[in-house]
């Protein structure tokens, strides 16, 4: 299966990251991130460029992309041409003015991939091609085999670029998931007639639809990507990353945890978090809109 992984390495060695105890529920170890920094300097820009390098893969899988570039390259026997049009035809698929959302998918498509070693069985693709479907069910639908067992990642983005959003962002995020795990087998049935699918994975998720596919297990993960207004100190790297470790894990200590009642607790302890908070996500959402949605 990690064949169908993407390349997330230039992406992820723009993000600071730690796995630890973020005194939440559950009691796990969980994500703790942020754009990187190199010394004093916030490697903002070069965080946003190779985020958008991947917007190809996250809409077409290589077999697809390989196909569109082919037949491209075939008419006009012109490289740059043929890879300039796939990207635009990628681009297409991202609704003007809804930012937001897609920046937040975009980044959880890699991150579980990048964490969690899962391949993608949702991309963007079928999201923008299924009328109505970005208003309801998964934001990230990943697989891995893992011994014996067939594990199904489903993951949630939120994102909001207002200040003051983190408990919001958070709570909402617990409430998506929980829907995204009930309405997970009417989801499945929007990828199995199409050519959307790797043939490998096509056959997974048909046994799971059949109720052939043995040890499953289902694993939830929450990104939520937010706002940040803390002052960040520091004087040089190490202080400056230690600073940012603070301020994630202060959120979510402070999070009402009766916001948890409402939740199964035995699917309490499949939820896993992603935090990412951004210094001017307000810019850096206007600046991915204007790359992205321009075509």
């Amino acid at each position: 299966m990690e064949k169908y992984l993407t390349n997330t390495e230039k992406l992820v060695n723009h993000i600071y990251w730690f796995y630890e105890d973020l005194e939440t529920l559950p009691t796990k170890d969980h994500y703790g991130l942020s754009i990187n920094y190199t010394d004093l300097k916030e490697r903002k820009d070069d965080f946003l460029s190779e985020l958008i390098n991947t917007v190809v893969s996250w809409v077409y899988n290589n077999t697809k992309s390989k196909d569109l570039l082919d037949k491209r390259f075939e008419e006009t026997k012109d490289l740059g041409n043929a890879i300039n049009f796939v990207t635009s035809q990628a681009y297409k698929k991202f609704r003007k003015g809804h930012p937001q959302g897609q920046f937040g998918e975009l980044l959880l498509f890699n991150l579980i991939q990048h964490y969690y070693k899962a391949v993608p069985v949702l991309r963007k693709q079928r999201i923008t091609t299924s009328t109505g479907h970005e208003r309801f069910g998964a934001d990230a639908i990943h697989y891995k085999k893992d011994g014996d067992n067939n594990i199904f990642i489903l993951g949630e983005s939120k994102c909001y670029k207002t200040d003051y959003s983190f408990n919001k962002a958070f709570e909402t995020s617990l409430n998506s998931i929980v829907n995204t795990f009930n309405v997970l087998d009417k989801e499945l049935d929007l990828y199995l007639y199409d050519d959307f699918l790797e043939e490998e994975l096509e056959a997974i998720v048909k046994a799971y639809k059949n109720n052939e596919l043995k040890n499953v297990k289902f694993e939830l993960v929450c990104m939520v990507a937010y706002s940040e207004t803390n002052k960040i100190s520091g004087s040089d790297e190490k202080s400056i990353k230690e600073a940012i470790k603070v301020i994630i894990k202060n959120r979510c200590k402070d999070f009402d945890k009766d916001k948890f009642k409402v939740i199964n607790e035995a699917l309490l302890t499949r939820i896993n978090y992603i935090v990412f908070p951004i210094w001017e996500l307000d810019i850096l959402l206007d600046t991915f809109q204007s790359k992205v949605g321009s075509v």
